[in-house]
């Protein structure tokens, strides 16, 4: 290989970069050849792509405005052809089966992928890089450059030829999915859910030309085998083609949303999402880039967009630092904290998607809900500001839900999720407030009565204590091990609900510790417990933090934090008692923080504990609260209804 200079040393030794191989011709690579030869037009860059200049795989990519904004600030030429050929979408529409279900304010502009490839193919040639397309390059063939740029995707020969070398983990989601195309005429983004004899299937569809739409099929493992789609592809009859099989009997399912249109294949066939990690982004003179280093599933819309900003972040340290390493550790910090969180939201994205038929018996409006609150991203604050009418009708249905009456003529209003009402077997909680009298208490009556005057909904004694004529809702709480045998048993028999309590693993709520913690819930069910108080450590705290400690985010309503610490715990908390509560059929009660104040959601701003606790509820990740008396700054929880 012929290059145009050769290595020089400046500064005391450090290296000066003039040879840049980048391997991968896909959005990432092709951008930062680009942006490398505007800033150091020395350099000599090339670009090896396997696949032909005009061969691309997929439809539609999308980008949201502040990468767009991003994209304007490093190329406003690019950026400005690229603008010129994207299409702007604003709303998702959500098509559960029992109705529709628009929101707004979410704009973002969405491309075909080989229009932007070829913009970007143009757009580096034309800044001096060299493009060599249908070369293989070998893992290790280029390793002579000066800096080596490893954009091979999330499949990346090149980083898994030697995997140590960048402590690399991949692992596989569960659902089947198929990305697909169609010439159906959609205007928004658009999430279609049907019901089929052998289960559910989801269609993520969203525009990125005109009459052109780009379609995502998913579904889980069991609906996939029982509908006969799991056979495998004859690749002698078509090889490096579609699963037209599959593309047939998908048109036919999503009829109705496509209007008589057909689906489209482009090589598309059944595959799982590859959660790719990269411990170490770089190695020497090699350097990862986009999904080759990280990906995040594409429920939240963010490969391309993380790749294009990656590039972004990787030619401007190049351009700041004549040493490679030293640039690469920058591009690394700069940019891993960023990607970190996206994947911590795609996480939950991705198993709210591989188990979405679960819910879809749930009120469309609070469905809606929760799978807007999928991620945690957005606060109460941020949902009421961008669709307030949805936010509405999905606390509306959590009260009607409960057995609160309607209003007539009333509009709807924030009360604090709380307040509703709760049937718990035979008995009638007029709220979701509940209080544990520890056995230590020496006068469990008393602790009842001044528990019944705050407006607690339920007092659960800890042990199988019982109070003589209560004027609330009693029930007991006690250790697993308790459930089904002796004075405990004589407890459940009665009106009296009985609840067991259980800690929650440290670890993901579908990590085999959270398989276990279902298994365990399912088999007190079994055993006549009506609900479980799921705590966060084996001794039972409500501490989990101050009652404001994640303000908004840039965006007022979005949520920022990292995902550890109080909220941290929390979400994960929410996790596994969404799990237990769908897959077990008990009631989930869960602590709050003490403290917490009854106030409005959204009165207090930002994203506060009151805000939180409501969308668990509403939402019905959980179903009652454990907390110590509440600070009122409103007047106590009603008795609804």
């Amino acid at each position: 290989m012929i290059w145009l200079e050769e290595i020089e040393q400046v500064n005391g030794g450090a290296a000066v970069w003039g040879k840049v191989a980048v391997v991968g011709g896909g959005p990432a690579g092709l951008f930062l050849a680009r942006l490398i030869r505007r800033a150091r037009p020395a350099a000599r860059v090339d670009v090896y792509e396997r696949n032909a200049p005009h061969e691309a795989n997929g439809f539609g990519v999308v980008f949201s405005a502040r990468t767009m904004s991003r994209l304007r600030r490093s190329d406003p030429e690019t950026h400005a052809r690229i603008v010129r050929a994207s299409v702007t979408v604003s709303d998702m529409e959500l098509r559960h089966p029992r109705a529709t279900l628009r929101y707004g304010g979410f704009d973002f502009s969405s491309i075909s992928r080989q229009t932007l490839l070829t913009i970007l193919q143009e757009q580096a040639a034309s800044a001096g890089a060299v493009l060599h397309f249908g070369h293989h390059a070998a893992p290790g063939s280029l390793d002579d450059a000066d800096v080596v740029v490893y954009a091979d995707g999330a499949n990346s020969a090149q980083r898994d030829a030697r995997p140590e070398r960048f402590g690399t983990t991949v692992r596989h989601g569960a659902s089947p999915y198929m990305w697909l195309g169609t010439d159906a005429p959609f205007d928004a983004a658009t999430f279609a859910f049907v019901a089929t004899g052998h289960g559910h299937f989801a269609a993520h569809a969203y525009p990125y030309a005109e009459g052109l739409t780009t379609v995502v099929v998913e579904t889980d493992p069991a609906t996939w085998q029982a509908s006969g789609m799991d056979r495998p592809l004859d690749h002698a009859r078509n090889p490096g083609g579609s699963d037209e099989a599959a593309l047939a009997q998908l048109s036919e399912l999503f009829a109705d949303h496509l209007g008589g249109h057909k689906l489209l294949g482009n090589r598309s066939r059944w595959a799982t999402f590859r959660i790719v990690r990269n411990a170490r982004w770089s190695d020497g003179n090699a350097v990862l880039l986009g999904d080759a280093a990280h990906t995040a599933h594409f429920t939240v819309g963010s490969g391309t967009k993380l790749a294009m900003e990656d590039a972004i972040a990787l030619a401007a340290a190049l351009d700041r630092d004549a040493d490679p390493r030293a640039a690469f550790a920058a591009y690394e910090r700069e940019r891993r904290a960023l990607v970190t969180r996206t994947q911590e939201w795609a996480e939950p994205s991705m198993r709210w998607w591989e188990t979405f038929g679960r819910r879809l018996h749930m009120a469309p409006a609070q469905f809606g809900l929760h799978f807007m609150t999928r991620t945690s991203a957005l606060t109460y604050e941020g949902l009421r500001r961008r669709f307030a009418d949805r936010v509405d009708e999905a606390e509306e249905a959590y009260r009607t839900a409960g057995g609160a009456a309607a209003r007539p003529g009333a509009a709807p209003g924030p009360a604090h999720g709380v307040a509703a009402p709760l049937l718990l077997g035979s008995v009638r909680l007029p709220n979701r407030l509940v209080q544990v009298v520890p056995e230590e208490c020496d006068d469990p009556a008393a602790a009842v009565r001044a528990a019944g005057a705050r407006g607690t909904g339920l007092v659960l004694l800890r042990g199988t204590r019982t109070v003589p004529r209560p004027d609330v809702a009693v029930g007991s709480v006690v250790r697993p091990e308790r459930v089904g045998g002796g004075s405990a048993g004589e407890t459940a028999a009665g009106s009296a609900p009985l609840f067991a309590e259980v800690a929650c693993p440290a670890a993901d709520a579908w990590s085999p510790a959270g398989d276990e913690l279902t298994a365990t819930v399912r088999a007190l069910v079994a055993r006549g417990c009506e609900g479980v108080l799921l705590t966060t450590d084996p001794t039972p705290s409500t501490d989990l933090g101050p009652r404001t400690d994640a303000a908004p985010g840039p965006a007022a309503g979005t949520r920022t934090d990292p995902g550890t610490g109080p909220v941290g715990r929390w979400h994960a908390l929410l996790g596994h008692a969404e799990r237990v509560r769908t897959e077990t059929g008990a009631v989930v009660a869960v602590p709050v923080p003490d403290g917490w104040a009854l106030d409005l959601p959204g009165s207090t701003g930002g994203d506060a504990w009151p805000a939180r606790i409501h969308l668990a509820l509403v939402t019905g990740r959980i179903d009652l609260v454990v907390s110590a008396a509440p600070t009122v700054t409103r007047p106590a929880v009603p008795a609804a209804g």
